[in-house]
């Protein structure tokens, strides 16, 4: 072999060395969230679980670092830094607009009820528009939370007619408040609700309405910055999402999380969700 030829192959071995180098170095992805890890059985902690498990079948291809935040300033955050990564988000069109979203959904809920305390006199099935105008409720909701296009809507219209808290713990103190008659209502999943009241008695006078015109089930993706390094952690996500392991994890959990019908209706939902997603092989 010629000195010219032995020259050209050192160059190209000192030329990929450091791209190896550096694919031995995990992804640092900063996750910015609102679970509060004072509030035992959250449903956040399930989700964060679940971001646990997805790491680890990563296998030391990414590395995330949980920092908490609001629902509002994790969305600044995202849109201001290239290394966010938020977790359990539905996708609307103005978030798929700003943020980059994963594929595979980590979480499936049952629509959001209208949660209500001492109030036998309200149908089970009921419209926001009679909830506000009719019956003259005041309804606490999330600063920075989506809840489903439909209900997202109306708020958009009418946001006079709700009352607004922000904060890290904003979805505790909202179900803090409707217990002390502060609001007439609150908007949140019955599971969650059911999962961090489940020992306080006067939850046998809670009552979830369905609210109309709403899905039967909502999904929570990985939602990351608009970046180079946003779109290496979507790809990272997905892979360890199409995995065996992975899915028997969130559909175990979810099989615990719900009861009949409605655990019926949310696995089915997620199984569905990952075999259209997932390949042919």
């Amino acid at each position: 072999m010629s000195k010219f030829a032995v020259g050209i192959l050192i160059g190209i071995l000192f030329a990929i060395m450091p791209s190896f180098a550096v694919a031995k170095k995990p992804l640092k992805v900063q996750i910015m969230t609102d679970f509060a890890p004072q509030i035992n059985d959250d449903s956040q902690n399930i989700a964060t679980r679940f971001m646990l498990d997805i790491e680890k079948q990563l296998n030391g291809a990414i590395a995330l670092n949980f920092i908490p935040a609001s629902r509002l300033r994790e969305w600044q955050q995202l849109h201001a830094m290239k290394d966010v990564c938020l977790y359990n988000k539905t996708k609307t069109p103005e978030r798929i607009e700003n943020a980059l979203f994963n594929t595979y959904p980590i979480m499936a809920f049952p629509a959001n009820r209208l949660v209500v305390y001492n109030h036998p006199e309200l149908p089970e099935n009921i419209s926001l528009n009679d909830a506000v105008n009719k019956y003259d409720l005041t309804i606490g909701i999330a600063s920075g939370r989506s809840y489903g296009h439909e209900i997202d809507d109306y708020i958009a219209k009418h946001n006079e007619s709700f009352m607004v808290l922000g904060g890290t713990t904003s979805a505790y103190r909202l179900s803090q408040m409707l217990f002390q008659n502060k609001f007439d209502a609150i908007i949140e999943y019955s599971a969650v609700f059911i999962s961090r009241h489940s020992e306080d008695t006067r939850i046998a006078n809670i009552r979830y309405l369905s609210v109309d015109k709403t899905q039967q089930a909502v999904f929570g993706y990985i939602a990351c910055s608009q970046s180079e390094l946003g779109k290496q952690a979507i790809a990272l996500f997905d892979q360890a999402l199409q995995t065996q392991a992975v899915q028997q994890i969130i559909l175990q959990s979810h099989s615990q999380i719900f009861a009949p019908p409605e655990q019926a209706l949310m696995l089915s939902a997620l199984q569905d969700a990952f075999n259209v997603a997932i390949p042919a092989r």
